[in-house]
Parts: C-alpha cells; structure tokens; sequence
C-alpha cells in the first residue's frame, strides 16, 4: 500500500518530465523560427535605413543646391532692384531736362543760320562802311543780342545733347534692369523645380523611415519573443534537473524509511531484552533478522 502510495507522486514527476520535454522540442524549433524571423527583420531594417540614408544625402544635396540658387535669385533682385532705382533717376533727370528744353525752346528766337547770317552781315557792314560813334554802337548793340540768341542755341543743342545721354542711359538701364529679372525669373524657376523635387525626395524618405522604424520595432519584438522562449526553456531544463532530483529521492526514500524504522525497533528490542520487557511483534521481527539464519537454528 506505501509503494502504491509512494508510486503514485512518482508517476506524476515522471509525467512532468515527459510534459517538459515536449515543451523544449516546441520552445527549440519555437527560438529558431524566432531567430530566423529576427535576422529577416535585421535584414530588412538595414537595407531599408541604407535607403533612407541615401535618399537624406540627397535630399541635402538638393537643398544645397536650392540654397545655392536662392541666394543668387536674393543678389539678383538686389542688382534689379538698383538698376530700377538708377533708371528711376535718370527718368527724373531727363524730365528736368525736358522741361529745361522747353523753357529754352520758347526763347529762342530765328534759327542758327540766320543768326549767323546777321551778325556776319552786320560785322561787313562795319568794317565797308564809315560809320558814326552812335551808329557803330547800335550795331554792335545789336550784334552782342544776336550773339546772345545764338549762344542760346548752343546752349539748347547742349542740353538736347545731353538729353540723348539720358534717354540712351535709361534705355539701357532698363536693358539691363529686364535682363536682370529675366534671369532672376528663370533661376527661380530652376530653384522652385529642385525644391519640389527634394519635397518628393523627403516624403518617400519619411515613408521608409516609417518602413524601417516597424522593421525595428518588429526585430525588437520578436528579439523579445526568442528571450522569453529560452527563458522559458531555461526554466524548464532547470525544472527537469528538479524532477529528476525528486525522481531519484523517491526511489530511494521506501529504503531509508526501512532501515530506520528497523533500526528503530531493534534499539527497542534490544532495551526490552536487557530489562526483562516483552517484545512486540515488528521489534521480535527486526531481532530475528539481526540474528541471521544461525540463530534461528539455535
């Protein structure tokens, strides 16, 4: 009935253990399906975060050249901006100088070559004529206000030339101002081209970043889910190591209680034996056993 007893928690480690093992076979393909999973996520993390470094290196490279850009198109539109400032002042000059032109186109009086005609005339007629003090005053009088109209047209011819100057200056300023902005517009242009394209560059580098960031977080778990697997089966081949322990206690522990409880009732019997006791039947038992086959015989 003990052995049954005793039997039965034996059993029931022996089914433990077998459990166990069954486990570890699952927990062992378990971490190398783990580990396979692991280096794919690995793998595909790395070759995702290669992507996403070279599209960042070249998306900065686009922004360098877009920066590039810009700041020219900033010193072109400072450059316009003064040519406009410059043509404004000469338009201004010019106005002036229109007006001055007018002014002096209203006092003019004959035109050049009869100017010129009268005084030569006039100058003849002094020197072929014998004149008196009074008359030869008048006519020089006269000369000297010829002279004056004339250095008047002169004059109108300066500042007309000098009109042509302006009108040719703002011409070209203007020229010059157009160009400008026609060159500051194209740039600007070729700059708005590369900042949309480094725009499409970054937003497929942010979508692979996410890629590569669930690529990790993936690798993270199942790096996770491997550690508990041998945790687990770390776990198990521990307990394994404690059922056998158990396992061999259990064998060995009906024998021990044996030989003790013998002992036990030898001592007894022994001290009844000296003292005149009488015996029960397991210490007469345990005392024949001690005797041997010899003693029987006697």
């Amino acid at each position: 009935m003990a052995s049954e007893t005793i039997q039965a928690p034996v059993d029931n480690l022996y089914r433990e253990l077998d459990n166990l093992r069954a486990d570890n076979a699952s927990k062992k393909a378990e971490i190398a399906s783990f580990r396979q999973q692991i280096d794919e996520s690995a793998k595909k993390r790395d070759a995702l975060n290669g992507e996403v470094k070279g599209l960042s290196d070249e998306v900065k490279k686009l922004k360098a050249k877009r920066d590039e850009l810009n700041a020219r198109v900033r010193e072109l539109k400072t450059k316009r901006d003064e040519l406009r400032a410059q043509a404004a002042e000469k338009r201004d000059a010019l106005s002036k100088v229109l007006e001055q032109t007018q002014q002096m186109s209203d006092q003019l009086k004959g035109s050049v070559a009869d100017l010129y005609k009268q005084i030569n005339s006039l100058e003849w007629y002094i020197q072929t004529n014998p004149l008196a003090p009074k008359t030869e005053r008048s006519i020089i009088a006269k000369i000297s206000a010829l002279e004056v109209d004339l250095a008047k047209h002169k004059g109108l011819r300066h500042v007309k030339d000098k009109l042509l100057q302006l009108r040719v200056e703002v011409g070209a300023l203007r020229i010059q101002a157009q160009a400008t902005h026609g060159e500051l517009t194209r740039i600007a242009e070729e700059s708005e081209k590369i900042h949309n394209e480094m725009q499409a560059l970054a937003k497929t580098m942010i979508g692979k970043k996410k890629e590569a960031d669930l690529a990790h977080a993936e690798f993270l778990e199942r790096n996770q889910a491997r550690r508990e697997s041998v945790n687990r089966l770390r776990a198990n081949l521990e307990r394994m190591d404690q059922l056998r322990s158990k396992i061999g206690e259990a064998k060995e522990s009906p024998r021990l209680k044996g030989e003790k409880l013998k002992s036990k009732y030898k001592e007894a019997a022994n001290e009844k034996m000296r003292t005149g006791g009488k015996l029960s039947f397991e210490e007469f038992q345990a005392l024949m056993e001690d005797m041997g086959p010899d003693s029987d015989q006697e």
